[in-house]
């Protein structure tokens, strides 16, 4: 951290610009974000306790409490697949607004060009974000690759099979971002603003083609690999949102949106788009310092080739949609219920009037 920097002017001069981008491309993302998967992934589970935390109780202040009241270890699944997934839309959102910062913005009210500043003034609205920088890559079809490769890189095959791969997993932060038919963005934002969501760990929705007996007993042999078909088997998010409104497209209702929280895919996920992420960051960072690199730059990611989305999320499903109330205009029809996969969508409506309860018995 540096204080090294005072104000000059009202616009930021090319010597503060330099300054702090300087400081910004020391940044590791790559290491940010894979730090965080590997405190997810991992199994153990410390209490703390005066002993081992003294500081956070001391910074609490409460006289007889020496540790944290236990949870109950359900939850733990439950908080994991909740962190999981703001872990991935954070991700999402980073690599997004850096390619912004890199092919589409512009200085204001006549700044210097700062990367750092470029980012911290991106658009707040994402749609803005990814109109423009979309419009920046439709321009110039060689940029994607003047981002992932330093000037005067040989561009093999290799080399372009990765750049295709880094593609798919940007197209697919936009995916995560923007996709409204199961409303990905706004579980995100209803965990950051209040935490307007449920939680559970204790639903299992499967399609079996052996129907129950007179008294409700499945036989076990009726579940497994071809003979029925998970949908719910993971934490479930549900969450309340109302569509985007699209223009010259009429309003819809109220849904509720549960999202299943595969941990293990969702942070291969983030850790797939950080890689892209960590990619793009060596390049720009060596056009900034040029040949006088510091050593604090983080090194160059892998180069991943072949592992697309459509290969991790493969036959995956994602989430249902059920309408809670009809559109305004008393016209329209609500969007069907259903159940979404990465590339498709298996309209369901779950007859929840026809429940009866059942037992699982062995064979």
């Amino acid at each position: 951290m540096y204080l090294g920097i005072h104000p000059e002017g009202v616009a930021l001069t090319p010597s503060q610009a330099k300054l702090l981008d300087d400081e910004f491309f020391l940044a590791d993302p790559l290491g940010h974000f894979t730090g965080r998967i590997e405190m997810l992934l991992s199994e153990e589970v410390t209490k703390p306790t005066k002993e081992t935390n003294p500081e956070f109780f001391a910074a609490l202040g409460l006289k007889g409490v020496d540790a944290l009241p236990p949870s109950a270890a359900s939850r733990r699944d439950v908080q994991v697949a909740v962190d999981a997934l703001v872990l991935r839309h954070q991700c999402a959102e980073a690599l997004e607004r850096f390619l912004y910062a890199l092919t589409a913005a512009e200085p204001k009210r006549g700044d210097a060009a700062s990367t750092w500043l470029a980012i911290a003034e991106s658009p707040i609205k994402l749609t803005d974000v990814a109109a423009a920088t979309k419009q920046a890559f439709d321009a110039d079809q060689e940029l994607l690759l003047s981002l992932l490769y330093p000037t005067g890189t040989e561009i093999t095959e290799d080399a372009a099979a990765a750049a295709s791969t880094a593609l798919a997993w940007i197209n697919h932060a936009t995916h995560l971002l923007l996709y409204d038919e199961l409303s990905i963005n706004g579980a995100y934002n209803k965990l950051k603003h209040g935490i307007a969501v449920t939680t559970r760990d204790d639903v299992r929705v499967e399609l079996i083609t052996t129907p129950p007996d007179e008294d409700g007993s499945v036989p076990l042999s009726a579940f497994g690999e071809g003979r029925s078909i998970p949908i719910f088997d993971r934490p479930l998010l549900t969450y309340l949102a109302r569509p985007r409104t699209e223009p010259k497209r009429p309003k819809q209702g109220l849904e509720a949106v549960s999202l299943r929280v595969d941990v293990p895919t969702v942070l291969a996920e983030t850790w797939m788009m950080a890689n892209t992420y960590a990619a793009l960051f060596r390049v720009a960072a060596l056009k900034h310092f040029g040949a006088n690199l510091p050593a604090g730059v983080a090194p160059p990611p892998v180069r991943v080739v072949g592992r697309t989305p459509e290969r991790v999320l493969h036959n995956k499903p994602l989430g249902y949609r059920t309408p809670v109330t009809l559109p305004p205009d008393g016209t329209t029809a609500p969007r069907p219920p259903g159940v979404f996969f990465h590339d498709a969508f298996m309209p369901m409506h779950v007859d929840f009037d026809s429940q009866r309860p059942g037992r699982v018995v062995s064979d």
